[in-house]
């Protein structure tokens, strides 16, 4: 019964990112076809590209954490994971999220500026000031995950 779930569980991950991966390549697709359409129509503006932009952004984000679902889920047996695989795995996907919000708020940024209008720059700012606290906070649990696995327990001092 447990093999069945096993493979279930493993059939439903490849689905999920099968899925994503097909909802990355539309948002590629609708992102290319806003930058080549208004380039066409003689509407290229700042603002077309900086969505186009985004939206590419926002599909690499999606194309990563895919694949990430896949490497983690399908392809790795979670029981045989050490305390330096799960760090590691963490962190892959952290790093993820922060280079999304990094980007989108940068994107967010420029776009505001570039139109002048610094009242609308306040959500952006916000965006980057949550990545910045996450890469913080992916540091600080780096360090305090490498700390307590470098301290010996109290059954390895008895060997």
């Amino acid at each position: 019964m447990e093999r069945v779930f096993e493979a279930l569980t493993r059939l439903l991950f490849i689905l999920l990112a099968v899925c994503l991966f097909g909802l990355a390549i539309a948002m590629v697709v609708a992102g290319c076809w806003q930058l080549v359409s208004g380039g066409l129509g003689g509407e290229v503006g700042i603002y077309g590209l900086m969505n186009g932009v985004g939206l590419l952004i926002v599909s690499l984000a999606i194309i990563d954490v895919a694949k990430f679902v896949v490497e983690e889920n399908v392809l790795t047996h979670r029981e045989l994971r050490s305390q330096g695989e799960a760090r590691r795995s963490l962190t892959k996907f952290m790093s993820i999220i922060i280079i999304a919000l990094s980007l989108e708020a940068v994107v967010g940024i420029f776009e505001a500026g570039r139109e002048k209008n610094y009242g609308e720059q306040v959500y952006p700012v916000a965006v980057m000031s949550v990545a910045v606290f996450a890469l913080i906070g992916l540091g600080v649990f780096q360090f305090l995950s490498r700390r307590s696995q470098a301290e010996p327990t109290q059954g390895d001092d008895e060997v």
